[in-house]
């Protein structure tokens, strides 16, 4: 008798399990899919959310597709007030759980994104995976939003189609929100995200710098890869054309370029930091295509990207001692490694400033790309 009674309780558990995943239960057509968020803030302090969202219609046959997208927009004096808004006038519930990204306007990220990261935080069906950017101020949020490619058709699907396609240009880097999120709770408070903007297309170059939650400068062009190498200490396929003269032609030279770097640290006090980048190099253009290049003009085109390298990356780390913000983890490696000395640094006002700091690039080409040149001969008679 005993037997049955759990019998009894666990089917009942079963039961109630069972009930409570089918409140939220609904057809897809009941339901307002969010595949993309834009926030921004007015200059009357109202914040703005716009909603990027596909169009159900039925298709022959009696499925359903969705091949075209409207975008939403309301406003509120608070991110839940504008979305309740947008809410009042939707036929369906809105669904977040196919959020793919969340871009976010340059004046509200100069102001700080505090209460989107707190709204992103507290909404149960976001991912932590969804993509963010900023949107540069020659764009309104909703504008972009409602930009259609003629590649791909939603705004939100092509920033998550360029992120995972592994970009090859070394200008912008995916962030996705639980990076962001565990980057600025770092000793260094401090993150990067990526700019989008559109004009005839939809651009995504160049990362915008983070401190504390605010919105403080930007990594540009070559910038963005270096901070990109200091941060994931790897960086794959740099682009380099650069001008050299070879026995007296001048020659011009792009090179393709994979590079690591180690970052080692002294205890003195201003720290002392080196940073050793190595990497390897190949060839993927000469103007003098008749040029057979010998291991002396390798070591000039080695010497030159080596230059062009050490220069990106002392520019970037001087634009971020110039705004006092640490992005790469520097600091937080130290604090982890030795906390005691980490604390006689006093990173935040002037550790990380007058840090002393060595940069030594090698770099080795390992393919030039060129092939042997062949005799023409004529054929027959």
């Amino acid at each position: 008798m005993q037997k049955r009674n759990v019998q009894f309780i666990i089917l009942g558990f079963f039961v109630l399990f069972l009930t409570g995943c089918a409140t939220d239960a609904r057809e897809i057509d009941q339901r307002t899919m969010i595949l993309g968020m834009g926030i921004d803030i007015t200059e009357e302090e109202e914040f703005i959310v716009t909603l990027q969202v596909p169009v159900i219609t039925p298709s022959d046959g009696g499925a359903i597709s969705a091949n075209e997208f409207e975008t939403i927009t309301g406003k509120g004096p608070s991110l839940w007030d504008a979305i309740s808004n947008i809410e009042a006038y939707t036929p369906t519930v809105l669904f977040f759980g196919h959020l793919k990204a969340v871009v976010i306007g340059d004046t509200l990220a100069r102001q700080g994104l505090e209460d989107v990261l707190d709204l992103l935080d507290r909404r149960a069906p976001l991912a932590n995976q969804v993509y963010l950017a900023i949107i540069r101020s020659q764009n309104e949020v909703d504008e972009f939003l409602n930009q259609e490619s003629r590649l791909i058709s939603l705004p939100a699907l092509y920033l998550e189609r360029f992120f995972n396609a592994d970009q090859k240009l070394s200008r912008s880097k995916e962030v996705r929100l639980f990076e962001f999120r565990r980057d600025t709770n770092m000793v260094g408070n401090a993150g990067t995200l990526p700019f989008a903007y559109s004009d005839v297309n939809i651009v995504i170059e160049d990362m915008a710098l983070f401190h504390k939650g605010k919105l403080v400068g930007e990594f540009t062009g070559s910038q963005a890869g270096k901070s990109e190498l200091l941060k994931e200490r790897k960086l794959d396929n740099m682009n380099y054309t650069l001008e050299i003269e070879l026995e007296g032609v001048e020659v011009t030279v792009s090179s393709r370029v994979g590079t690591t770097v180690d970052i080692d640290f002294e205890k003195t006090n201003p720290v002392k930091l080196t940073l050793d980048v190595s990497g390897k190099a190949e060839i993927v253009y000469l103007s003098e295509h008749d040029f057979q290049t010998s291991n002396e003009h390798l070591r000039k085109i080695e010497e030159k990207i080596e230059g062009k390298i050490k220069s990106d990356v002392e520019d970037v780390v001087k634009k971020a001692k110039d705004l006092n913000v640490e992005p790469w983890l520097i600091g937080h490696h130290i604090w982890a490694t030795d906390y005691d000395y980490f604390k006689t640094l006093n990173w935040d006002e002037t550790g990380w400033k007058e840090s002393d700091i060595t940069t030594t690039v090698e770099v080795e080409i390992e393919q030039t790309g060129q092939r042997g040149v062949l005799e023409k001969k004529k054929l027959g008679r």
